[in-house]
């Protein structure tokens, strides 16, 4: 049995071979010595796991103490179990095949050491034990661009820039239709939560004089709704935040692809905000956005 898992600073998202995957929320809300009554689903569980209860996804950006899957570390096993976890509704033994944005022997050894052996959890009520066998690495933005050429889905006559925007990062690289990675690299805090904290700190938001949660300000722009809570519509600001976010981020990589462009047929965005920016780029020849960007890294993986 073999478990794909793209565990994310927006979404984490695992899936079996030929299975619809599942999204969950990375938020979480510690009730470990609460007595709270939440609604329970797969896409928001309630998971015990090491003598705590976390409450997942949507119904923990109810809690007064949220946290983003960043705000406590993407990398540390202990915040990654739950999530990897959670998707698991039969008893599991096998291998996992887990996403990173790079290759880092520290964050590799630190998982396997955490996360391969055998684990006891509940899920919504329900107890499981899970042995996970073997943790196998690969590069999410690598898989994504590998598959796209292998698939068809984009021009082989050149070579393509994919441009990654998640939740936290924004990873980027040039790859040759031969599936050679020419140049990589990333920039750390331009993601989602850049955009979102653009939001709160606009004069508009900050004029409500109100403490705003940057996840809920992500949600609110992932849902189209522009509306933080009931109450507070951004949606006056957004566009020009929006504009400048996008621009100072191809800027920024242009610039450091720029030895290479003139080999680049296809700019391809991927990743969970790839899909704010369909709009800007739809009509032009030499940009690519898949279908379900926020799924494109995992769904590679598994058909690779």
């Amino acid at each position: 049995m073999k478990l794909f898992a793209d565990i994310g600073n927006y979404s984490s998202i695992t899936a079996f071979k030929g299975e619809k995957p599942l999204m969950i929320r990375s938020v979480e809300a510690d009730v470990t010595v609460k007595s709270v009554m939440a609604k329970n689903s797969d896409e928001s569980p309630t998971v015990q796991c090491d003598g705590k209860k976390l409450i997942l996804g949507e119904f923990a950006t109810k809690q007064k103490n949220v946290q983003s899957i960043v705000e406590r570390g993407k990398h540390n096993a202990n915040v990654v179990k739950p999530y990897l976890l959670s998707g698991l509704r039969e008893v599991f033994n096998g291998s996992v095949h887990y996403l990173l944005p790079k290759r880092d022997r520290w964050i590799e050894d630190g998982l396997r050491s955490k996360l391969i052996g055998t684990h006891e959890i509940s899920i919504n009520g329900k107890f499981y034990k899970h042995t996970i066998t073997d943790i196998q690495f690969f590069l999410e933005s690598d898989v994504a661009a590998q598959h796209a050429f292998l698939s068809g889905a984009i021009a082989d006559d050149g070579d393509c820039l994919a441009i990654d925007i998640g939740g936290g990062t924004t990873n980027y690289l040039v790859m040759t239709p031969e599936t050679t990675v020419l140049h990589r690299n990333s920039i750390p805090d331009v993601g989602g939560i850049s955009l979102a904290n653009d939001v709160i700190n606009s004069d508009w938001m900050q004029s409500f004089n109100y403490a705003f949660n940057a996840s809920k300000v992500m949600d609110a722009i992932a849902d189209g709704s522009l509306t933080y809570g009931r109450r507070y519509d951004f949606s006056e600001v957004f566009k020009p935040l929006l504009d400048n976010w996008f621009n100072r981020l191809v800027d920024k990589i242009m610039m450091d692809c720029r030895d290479y462009m003139s080999d680049v047929v296809t700019v391809m965005f991927i990743g969970g905000n790839a899909e704010l920016i369909r709009s800007r780029v739809a009509n032009q020849e030499s940009y690519y956005i898949p279908d379900s960007p926020q799924l494109a890294n995992i769904t590679a993986l598994m058909e690779l």
